[in-house]
């Protein structure tokens, strides 16, 4: 292997499974000097070094891609997205006491690694338990402490810079169950409502023309990932099936137009599209009849991946 291989110069990074299970998803770049995203895409077609103005492939590419071009890059740059991705991010400032720091770090996380300033930490962490409780929360793009020793990244850059945390630096104490669930809990209960698009969303499924045939479409092809690929996590499997099938219905709503020229498959419709489609693709679990804000937990999911989509696109027309 060559010596700029940064598969062998990092192996605790790309070995590692759920840096596997997101590597195929296009929103990975490299971040510069200066913490700027750059515009992948344009970099290798015209050599220009730009920021990245969108969070798609229009600007951004899969970790194969990155590392095939840019093999000595200084980091791999990820674009989050916690209710796709089916995780979070634990960002430990290199300003965190100690004693704090050492609890967190106790807690099992999916990949760990050290900060840009080799005295802070990125812990890789599965969506807690708890993470619908606090339904503000989950809108936000960072939760942040306080004191500004750590935040938790829900939809944000996350900049890896693939070190390893020296064994040395890792704590010998017991974890705590609940750790996670109670340090989320203690952000995510103090976050406030922003202002946000009114979008009329119902728990009645709204009537939807041609909705046996969309369907139909939306889950002809099975999923190319399994719950294997995620661990056996169900959470992140199911969140990332909801990813697929929002990416699905667009053409599929475009294709179909001409048939129906005047529905109106606005957001509401659009959730329940994405939820029905999931409950046919998904296998059945117990949990998907517990309640989130009035609905069944993958419709939830549904109506905040579609809001969390729907906004991206009003604030990136808005910056055109």
């Amino acid at each position: 292997m060559s010596h700029t291989d940064p598969r062998s110069a990092f192996p605790e990074f790309y070995d590692n499974p759920i840096v596997n299970a997101i590597a195929d998803i296009p929103r990975w770049t490299v971040s510069d000097s200066d913490k700027m995203p750059i515009n992948t895409r344009e970099l290798m077609t015209t050599g220009r070094l730009w920021g990245a103005h969108a969070i798609s492939d229009e600007c951004l590419v899969t970790l194969d891609e990155l590392t095939g071009f840019l093999p000595t890059a200084a980091n791999n740059a990820f674009y989050l997205r916690a209710q796709t991705d089916g995780f979070l991010v634990l960002d430990i400032e290199k300003t965190c006491p100690p004693e704090i720091a050492r609890r967190m770090l106790s807690i099992p996380s999916l990949y760990g690694e050290l900060s840009m300033s080799g005295k802070g930490y990125h812990l890789v962490l599965p969506l807690p338990a708890n993470f619908w409780d606090f339904p503000i929360a989950t809108g936000k793009k960072v939760l942040k402490e306080a004191n500004g020793y750590y935040e938790i990244l829900l939809d944000h850059w996350v900049t890896f810079t693939r070190s390893p945390i020296p064994a040395g630096r890792l704590p010998v104490i017991d974890y705590e169950p609940g750790a996670w669930e109670n340090l989320y809990a203690e952000l995510a209960k103090d976050a406030v409502e922003a202002p946000v698009a009114d979008l009329d969303f119902t728990a009645e499924r709204p009537d939807i023309p041609r909705i046996d045939t969309i369907l139909d479409l939306m889950t002809r092809r099975g999923l190319e990932k399994t719950l294997d690929d995620f661990r056996g996590d169900f959470s992140r499997y199911e969140f990332s099936t909801l990813g697929v099938l929002y990416n699905r219905l667009g053409p599929i709503l475009i294709a179909i137009a001409d048939a129906v020229p005047d529905a109106d498959f606005d957001a509401s419709a659009k959730s329940w599209l994405i939820y029905e489609a999931a409950t046919r693709l998904l296998p059945y679990r117990d949990k998907h009849d517990e309640i989130r804000n009035g609905m069944p937990l993958l419709l939830n999911a549904a109506y905040s991946l579609v809001a969390r989509r729907l906004g991206d696109k009003a604030a990136a027309d808005s910056r055109a």
